[in-house]
């Protein structure tokens, strides 16, 4: 009859091996040092059998912690984490079996292997009973030393390595948690450049057109003044100084347009729709090329820094044209696609090889390329191009509708902030 032994205090934290002195022929690797030893829970009411057992489980690798009764066994999983939990199914007050369903029911316990030992329960329903409690092994005494120890190498290896990827794993999430917070920063980074930039345009451009081409205007009504007085002249004076006033004129128009293109007043009094037509015309007259402009009626005003990273995408995209696409007609299209505002620029030009866009994209020539697509990110929206040999180039920009409005909150912050 075995004796009750429930009273028997659990020793804390007990380390049944001895570092210094490796099992011979143990099949754990020595770099198990290197996360400290596995700890498994040997439970039986027998303290003699819990001898037999750590003798037999002597490992460097193993810190094997006794236990004498279930509930011994229950503190003890409420501790410390374990490996591994080799038990006797016949004990005094609660049985190996009612103690494994128990533990199997616990969210932190439940994944905890369990090897079932016993001399009495050897016939078929008790395997049966052992394996539906929970087990993952059912051994019946005396045990096989050699084959208990392989079978609890198995198990605290595969601990080993559950832990080393729960490392891997937590170590993982925290470079993508770094990584997630400095892309955050570059972005909110580059926000603040765009923004800056747009209020060091707008700086810009209000001073080319208050104070230079009010210059100019001043200088071009003088230029003409000159003109009138050399009316009752020929010869050279009189055509220096009409040569004069048109070259002012041209240059006063220059600083008109590039005021305009670093801060359209009308963009920012009548919106993006009339910027497309009025771009459109500026281009067209500009160019020589046809610009057709297609807008849809949108349900709201965009907010003003949505609207400005279009009207630069489009600024980029008119000038590649200009520039490289040899085209000979443009379309503008401003739409709303389902919950989506959507600006595509299409050219008939010469286009270029997909395979070259990358190339582009990395070399001087994708600058505005390249530019573009961070303005669309700016915005929070999507941008692909499209390009052909010889049969055109399309850019296309769409921004979901609750992106647009996240874009006015940080429009609304941008000058809360200024």
């Amino acid at each position: 009859m075995k004796s009750n032994n429930a009273n028997i205090p659990l020793p804390s934290g007990k380390v049944t091996r001895r570092p210094t002195e490796p099992c011979s022929g143990s099949a754990v690797p020595v770099s198990i040092f290197r996360d400290g030893p596995i700890n498994i829970l040997i439970v039986d009411d027998e303290p003699k059998n819990l001898t037999v057992l750590e003798t037999v489980l002597d490992d460097p690798g193993y810190r094997l912690v006794r236990a004498e009764s279930a509930d011994q066994a229950l503190l003890a999983l409420v501790v410390e984490e374990f490996a591994l939990l080799i038990l006797d199914i016949r004990m005094p007050g609660m049985t190996g079996f009612e103690l494994a369903q128990m533990i199997k029911e616990r969210k932190k316990t439940a994944r905890v292997p369990i090897i079932f030992l016993t001399a009495y329960y050897n016939e078929d329903q008790h395997v049966v009973e052992g394996y539906d409690s929970g087990a993952v092994d059912y051994l019946h005494k005396p045990v096989n030393a050699s084959i208990l120890r392989s079978k609890v190498s198995v198990f605290a290896e595969l601990h080993r390595r559950s832990r080393e990827c729960a490392l891997a794993n937590r170590a993982l999430l925290a470079e993508v948690t770094e990584r997630r917070r400095a892309e955050e920063q570059l972005r909110a980074l580059t926000h603040r450049v765009v923004q800056m930039q747009e209020a060091e345009r707008g700086s810009v451009a209000l001073d080319l057109h208050d104070n230079i081409a009010q210059m100019l205007c001043a200088i071009l009504a003088r230029s003409q003044a000159l003109v009138n007085r050399l009316t009752g002249c020929d010869g050279s004076p009189k055509q220096d100084a009409i040569k004069l006033r048109e070259m002012l004129g041209t240059a006063a128009e220059e600083v008109e347009r590039i005021s305009r293109s670093l801060r359209p007043s009308i963009l920012e009094h009548l919106g993006l729709v009339a910027v497309l037509h009025a771009i459109g015309t500026e281009f067209a007259e500009r160019t020589g090329v046809s610009v057709k402009v297609v807008c849809a009626k949108l349900t709201a005003r965009l907010p003003i820094n949505t609207e400005m990273a279009l009207f630069r995408i489009l600024q980029h995209a008119l000038t590649n044209v200009d520039q490289h696409a040899r085209a000979h007609q443009v379309t503008l299209s401003l739409t709303q696609p389902g919950d989506s505002i959507q600006l595509t620029i299409q050219d008939d030009g010469i286009g270029f090889a997909p395979d070259l866009l990358s190339a582009k994209q990395g070399g001087k020539d994708g600058l505005g390329l390249l530019g573009m697509r961070e303005r669309a990110t700016y915005i929070g929206g999507d941008f692909k191009i499209k390009s052909v040999l010889q049969e055109g180039t399309e850019i296309e920009v769409r921004i979901p509708l609750g992106k647009v409005a996240e874009g006015a909150g940080l429009a609304e912050s941008a000058e809360a902030t200024a």
